[in-house]
């Protein structure tokens, strides 16, 4: 039996109890119901339940450089990084076919970097990009550095498969 208050009338408190159950249990079973049709409809699967977002798989043929950097100095280094941010900076603004562009730092050996790049094809690399304004500012700063012996760069080029992905 419901509490009831000292005049004999249903507790306020319970009162408010009850309706806020009820109301509480509708709203979760339409979060429920929300969340499980989210899960329907995005085909995620037990991913959606994981936290996970589906992955698309990559067609094949983008064009990828490695391009690894060894610089002799940090001041160097880090005058080379700051005018390879800023030619990121343009491309990202200027060349949708650049899919990935990005510079790392060996975490065992500091004035060690990769840059990793990432084209639509092959020939976008070749032809816009290598004679983008970027490209023209930047290589003759990191070709300098070369010649003076302060820097020595090496690398590889890979044609992607298909297989995997990239988020």
């Amino acid at each position: 039996m419901a509490p009831r208050a000292r005049d004999g009338s249903p507790s306020s408190s319970s009162h408010h109890y009850r309706r806020g159950s009820a109301l509480g249990a509708a709203l979760g079973w339409l979060l429920a119901c929300a969340l499980g049709a989210r899960e329907a409809w995005s085909g995620a699967g037990s991913n959606a339940r994981s936290g996970a977002s589906p992955r698309v798989r990559n067609g094949a043929g983008a064009f990828v450089l490695r391009v690894d950097l060894t610089f002799v100095d940090a001041a160097d280094a880090r005058a080379l990084v700051r005018a390879w941010g800023e030619a990121a900076d343009w491309c990202r603004a200027r060349e949708p076919f650049l899919l990935h562009y990005e510079i790392a730092q060996s975490d065992a050996e500091p004035l060690k970097y990769s840059i990793y790049e990432r084209y639509r094809t092959k020939e976008d690399y070749l032809g816009p990009h290598k004679s983008s304004e970027a490209f023209r500012k930047f290589r003759p700063q990191m070709r300098a550095l070369q010649d003076a012996g302060k820097l020595v760069v090496s690398g590889e080029s890979f044609v992607e498969l298909g297989v995997g992905f990239v988020s």
